[in-house]
């Protein structure tokens, strides 16, 4: 059995229904999993999120899924690129690429310090199996690009979507869970 991280985006929750969702069907497929809630808001920081991350791995006896969405793309890059811990899959949704100067002054996001600098690529996509990078052609809040140039980087597989913009809102919940659940369960 494996662990699969959730790592949310920002401003997110595991209170979100799409969450509460994923939380409901993986409870009754007995799959081991944990949906932390990050802090900081507005106003995170990497070190805090980071050190979750690392809590949620070190508890774990089982090889590990990282599942990042938006900002929690991010996240899960830089933790294996600052821990250096072997997982065994990363599924990024709605991913970020590796241009921190683009991606650090983002409107109206204030995402401190986790664009300060770039990813080591090369070290981070030796600590994972496999990569999977989920993108929608249509999000409107990290271009369908970062998403591709990121899988490219990573040697990741890409799964383009066309019509489920950026993974998110409560209006398209059981949609977006349905998606997460997929390509998780490919992974299990």
């Amino acid at each position: 059995m494996k662990k699969v991280i959730f790592i949310h985006g920002y401003t997110s929750s595991p209170n979100k229904k799409k969450y509460r969702i994923i939380a409901e069907e993986l409870d009754k497929a007995k799959v081991d999993y944990s949906i932390p809630a990050f802090p900081g808001g507005e106003n995170p920081y990497t070190s805090e999120w980071l050190e979750i991350i690392n809590e949620e791995v070190e508890k774990s006896k089982n090889p590990v899924i990282l599942v990042g969405h938006s900002l929690g793309t991010r996240a899960a890059l830089l933790y294996l690129d600052k821990f250096g811990k072997k997982v065994d899959t990363v599924i990024l949704f709605a991913a970020f690429n590796n241009d921190y100067q683009l991606n650090r002054n983002r409107k109206d996001e204030h995402y401190s310090d986790f664009f300060d600098y770039p990813i080591n690529i090369e070290k981070v996509k030796n600590l994972a199996d496999k990569f999977i990078v989920v993108h929608s052609k249509d999000d409107d809040s990290i271009d369908y690009g970062q998403g591709k140039e990121v899988a490219r980087e990573l040697g990741a597989e890409l799964k383009t979507y066309g019509n489920m913009d950026h993974f998110a809102g409560e209006e398209k919940a059981e949609e977006n869970a349905k998606v997460f659940l997929e390509v998780v369960r490919s992974v299990l």
